[in-house]
């Protein structure tokens, strides 16, 4: 894994230990001092991933999901959140953040898991084929998803996703099954969070809510990819 670059939005008392403990993995660090500067900085360089309080960016979290999709697809939006704001995590997911972690954070355990998150991403890149499934076709090499040749907008976890029903679609996934090989074995998300997710990539593909076109609720089992 080539060294992975983060920014950061957080408190002061969780600067230096997200430094410390990222710098300890072979990972590159840089806090920002406000949402303004980080929405700046998106523009400006290329990062694996960014770490926000979400109560620092409650305003900004569509935004800053609508510039990582035009500008740097497969950048990570990583909240820490209030364990007892759930709505608050439901609306964050569906305005694209990739997954959330629980305050107090414990960094060891912060950083094992990002470490999961980035191998996983980096598995699925070198995957050296396309998928096309009807008229959605799958880019692995470019990271692309486009329908009838127009190109849809992705967030990464919201690519795994397709790729992972567009890979075997003769299987039914159970929502732990698409948590476990999308968000990794330990990642504390729910699963709310799949359906979240399921919801927005049919929005993306153009399913309205009548129809499964593409993917398809097994009820009781999971999901598919028609």
């Amino acid at each position: 894994m080539s060294e992975q670059t983060l920014i950061t939005l957080v408190p002061d008392e969780l600067k230096s230990r997200l430094q410390n403990g990222f710098a300890r993995a072979g990972m590159t660090v840089e806090n920002v001092e406000e949402p303004r500067a980080l929405l700046q900085s998106l523009f400006t360089r290329r990062v694996n991933a960014i770490i926000a309080d979400a109560a620092l960016i409650a305003d900004q979290i569509k935004s800053i999901c609508q510039i990582l999709e035009t500008e740097n697809k497969t950048a990570l939006l990583i909240l820490l959140t209030n364990s007892e704001q759930i709505m608050a995590k439901i609306y964050a997911l569906e305005d694209g953040a990739d997954i959330c972690f629980d305050q107090p954070v414990q960094i060891e355990e912060l950083v094992a898991q990002v470490k999961a998150l980035f191998r996983r991403c980096d598995r699925i890149r070198e995957v050296p084929r396309d998928l096309t499934i009807k008229d959605i076709h799958i880019n692995l090499n470019t990271h692309e998803v486009r329908k009838n040749g127009s190109l849809i907008d992705l967030t990464y976890t919201q690519f795994k996703l397709l790729y992972l029903l567009a890979s075997q679609r003769e299987i039914v996934f159970s929502r732990n099954d698409i948590l476990k090989k999308v968000w990794g074995e330990n990642a504390y998300v729910t699963d709310r969070t799949v359906d979240v997710h399921v919801k927005r990539l049919r929005e993306k593909l153009g399913e309205g809510k009548q129809t499964s076109r593409y993917i398809q609720t097994i009820h009781g089992l999971g999901y598919r990819l028609a």
